[in-house]
This record gives structure tokens, sequence and C-alpha cells, in this order.
């Protein structure tokens, strides 16, 4: 060993090679060439093969992750790139017009703290909805029509909290009926994939010796 340097910690991992579908296999392959298209590329001959696999490299033995159940994770770690998403995109966290940090730090916490209580909201009604009709709620859609009532809201705060209280709780009974998220066959969405997938893909912890 070098002086000097760290020790390479090595540790075993697996590689994961699922077929996909030919759809979705298209559907790459289309995105593949747009984007190549955009910057005068061509794509590779191996780049279109391996559109139709899905990749997964994980360091979870066999015994406690099946490949399936690998896919399936794989899916729920999609929901928190699509948080991001909506953080910028509705809720606007990476722009603001004020060069004052401390009007920037009070409307970057304000976005925060909306964010928190709205996916506090979605998550109960989501889960309600789930357990008696099988559907889930828009998470865009409920953003939205929230934002709507955002200057009614914030006027019966400045008054009391017991009365913006009252309001968004008789709006949201209204509201979410409206915010129903539409679902497709040949797209099954996060919960119903959840749903579907057997009670071994909890992961547990090794048994001591």
């Amino acid at each position: 060993m070098l002086l000097g340097r760290a020790p390479v910690v090595t540790r075993a991992c697996r590689l994961i090679c699922l077929p996909a579908s030919e759809q979705i296999t298209n559907e790459r392959r289309r995105r593949l060439h747009k984007e190549a298209s955009k910057k005068g590329r061509t794509v590779s001959q191996l780049h279109l093969e391996l559109c139709a696999w899905t990749l997964l490299v994980t360091n979870i033995p066999t015994d406690r992750l099946s490949a399936d159940h690998a896919l399936t994770l794989y899916a729920l770690r999609w929901q928190i790139e699509l948080l991001f998403k909506q953080l910028k995109s509705i809720l606007r966290v990476h722009q603001s017009t004020t060069a004052n940090e401390q009007r920037l730090r009070c409307e970057l916490y304000g976005k925060l703290i909306m964010a928190v209580l709205l996916h506090r909201l979605h998550a109960a009604a989501t889960i309600g909805l789930w357990q008696t009709m099988r559907h889930e709620i828009s998470m865009d859609k409920l953003y939205k029509r929230v934002q709507e009532r955002a200057f009614t809201l914030l006027t019966r705060l400045q008054g009391r909290l017991a009365v913006a209280w009252a309001y968004l709780a008789t709006e949201l009974k209204r509201l979410l009926r409206h915010c129903i998220k539409t679902t497709h066959p040949s797209r099954p969405t996060t919960l119903e994939k959840l749903d579907a997938a057997p009670a071994t893909l909890v992961l547990l912890p090794r048994p001591g010796p």
C-alpha cells in the first residue's frame, strides 16, 4: 500500500439485466435519436441495443432482493426525482426576483414550508382515497388547486389561524374531487405496483450468526 493514500475498499455488487418491453424499448430509442439530433450526433448501435434492457446495480444479495423486486424499488426511487421537479416547476424554489439576502431567505423558507404542508396533505388524502376507492391524488393537480386559493388562504392567515385552517379543511373536501390522478392500464402507478408486489418485498435484516 502506498504511503499517504487511503486504502481502497471494494464491495461485491450485482448487475441486474432485465429485458424491456417493445413499447419501452422503442420509446427509449426515440428519445435517444431526438437528443442526438439536437447535438448533431449519431446514435451508436451499442446504445440502441442497450435500450432493450433495464440495467440495475445493487449490493443487496439475491436472497434478500430478487430482480423483479429491485425493479419495483427503482420505480419508487423515481418519485424523489418527481418531487424535485415539482418543487421547481410549481413552487419555483429555484427562482426569485429579489437580491436582498434576508428577503430571499424568507421567500425560500416560505416555499419549503408550503411544500412540506402540501406533501403532508397529499399523503393523508392519498392514503384515505387508496384504502377506500383504490385511487390516488395527483400532486400536480393538488399544487395547482391550492395555488389558485393561495391569496384567499393568506388573507385568512393574517387574521386568525383557526379561521384559515377551517377554510382550508372545507376547501380540501371540495377540491380533492378534482385532483384524482388519471390512470392508464399500461402505466401502473407507484401504489399499484406496490399493491401488486408480494409481501416479501420488505427488506428484513439478516439473521445473526
